[in-house]
């Protein structure tokens, strides 16, 4: 049951994007909104703000840089919790605030252990950076954290269609789990796609799938796919223009390790070429 939602902010569209999204489950669900600002302590202690403060320091010395540098900081986690709150309180949704100091990955994955999701922007405050920050910030979290964790797109789109990949993988199981109470509370039509290397192993797993399904009393559509690709295949329906997906729901991780080590995640390319937000489920 959902009950705390954090939405790590950085005071960018992306993050209130995320604020939305985090909305729509909470008024569901009766759950409170966490929202998070990091001061990342790469910016106040790393060598770049120190060779730019020596290099001024004739001029401003550079405790008074620093504490500027942290003050400016402070003032943006201020004016993006504002943003969240403001969000929150024009949907009557309890919200609380939260500002850590440190790594912010590593902080968010502390500040999600009491939390019960996790809704956070695929793109920062950098969106050009795109790669660069889903190699880091959002990767890792969905890494570390053992909390489900929504990855949400730049444009709001209230949820009517889920996809739930599944591989019958016990991250899968959770994932199948996740996005039938999310489906049966939120009144979604549901669709479950496998993709495995030969079509008949697909159909078995999703025979599995279907009788799990049963105890929700909701219709599911089923659709198994053959291929080595599997971020492909998964991808190839999730993003039909015809399908209108505004959900995927999917294990963090499948069943071989060793396979996304040599071939690439199949989750992180999911992640970075989906159209729409994406609950992973560890």
């Amino acid at each position: 049951m959902i009950k705390q939602i954090l939405v790590p902010t950085d005071g960018s569209e992306n993050s209130l994007t995320a604020t939305d999204y985090a909305i729509s489950i909470a008024k569901v669900f009766n759950a409170n909104i966490r929202g998070l600002f990091v001061k990342d302590s790469k910016i106040l202690t790393g060598p770049l703000i120190h060779d730019i403060g020596t290099s001024i320091g004739g001029m401003v010395p550079y405790g008074t840089f620093h504490q500027t540098i942290r003050t400016m900081m402070e003032s943006q986690g201020d004016t993006a919790l504002n943003q969240v709150e403001e969000k929150c309180k024009e949907k009557g949704i309890a919200f609380g605030r939260e500002i850590r100091e440190g790594l912010v990955s590593t902080e968010i994955v502390k500040s999600a252990e009491n939390c019960d999701l996790v809704s956070m922007g695929k793109m920062g405050i950098h969106a050009e950076w795109r790669d660069v920050f889903l190699g880091t910030t959002v990767e890792y979290v969905v890494r570390q954290t053992h909390k489900p964790v929504l990855i949400t797109p730049s444009q709001f789109k209230p949820f009517k269609k889920m996809l739930i990949a599944y591989d019958g993988s016990s991250f899968s199981d959770k994932a199948l789990q996740s996005g039938a109470e999310i489906a049966k509370a939120m009144n979604l039509s549901v669709t479950i796609v496998c993709v495995a290397d030969k079509e008949g192993e697909a159909m078995n797993i999703l025979s599995k799938a279907k009788t799990s399904f049963e105890g929700y009393k909701l219709t599911v559509e089923t659709i198994s796919k053959g291929g080595y690709d599997h971020a492909g295949g998964i991808l190839n329906v999730c993003n039909h223009e015809d399908r209108n997906f505004d959900l995927l729901v999917m294990g963090a991780y499948g069943h071989s390790r060793i396979q996304e080590m040599i071939l690439g995640s199949t989750t992180v390319r999911v992640m970075r070429e989906t159209n729409c937000p994406i609950l992973l489920c560890r």
